[in-house]
């Protein structure tokens, strides 16, 4: 029997967590620029930016309670890797932010509401059928 999709608000939980300790002193701008904080390169998830490793660790501690370690990982890589190819850092810095504000993303207005709804939530969506596969 298959494993019932989790909705997707819950997974929103994924995404409440990076950037505010992303960078070393200056807050990077661009991705590029965060991924040239190696603090994270030897760390457990194999990050290459703060930006990733905070994600990654969160998401995963976040994601823990209803799925195993594994599916966990695969579903904050798949989230992380979504979002970082769909949105700019100042976009991921964005909803973020809006997320930790308003951690139901239906709650959501403006333009952080056009980032969840034209992207982040598709890409949470297809990573949880990923895991739920």
């Amino acid at each position: 029997m298959r494993a019932r999709l989790r909705p997707v608000w819950i997974l929103a939980a994924a995404l409440v967590l990076v950037v505010a300790g992303c960078g070393n002193s200056a807050n990077p701008d661009t991705w590029a620029e965060a991924e040239q904080d190696d603090r994270f390169l030897a760390e457990e998830f194999g990050a290459s930016s703060a930006v990733e490793h905070n994600f990654m660790a969160s998401c995963v501690e976040a994601n823990t309670g209803t799925l195993n370690e594994v599916q966990a990982r695969v579903l904050c890589e798949c989230s992380f890797d979504g979002l970082r190819a769909a949105l700019t850092l100042d976009e991921f810095s964005s909803l973020d932010g809006a997320l930790r504000a308003t951690p139901n993303p239906s709650d959501l207005e403006d333009d952080p509401e056009d980032l969840w709804d034209d992207i982040a939530e598709d890409i949470l969506t297809a990573c949880a059928r990923r895991v739920d596969a």
